[in-house]
């Protein structure tokens, strides 16, 4: 859960606190997965995409307070 209004009153997330190793083992093993296929995300690789893409997350910064 984010600690924001929006994330509290708009989106209802919710925090939830589970006491198992083998679910603490598991979520552990499927963000070790997660994290090997990520890659950092640069200004550079931002600028080597598509003035659609660009103008898209400009829009989508406009609209960050409803979303």
């Amino acid at each position: 859960m984010n600690l924001d209004n929006r994330s509290l009153h708009l989106n209802f997330e919710i925090t939830i606190l589970v006491v198992d190793r083998a679910f603490a083992s598991a979520v552990a093993a499927m963000l070790t997965r997660d994290f090997a296929k990520c890659r950092p995300v640069t200004a550079a690789d931002y600028w080597k995409r598509g003035r659609l893409f660009r103008a898209a997350v400009r829009g989508a910064r406009l609209l960050e307070p409803i979303l």
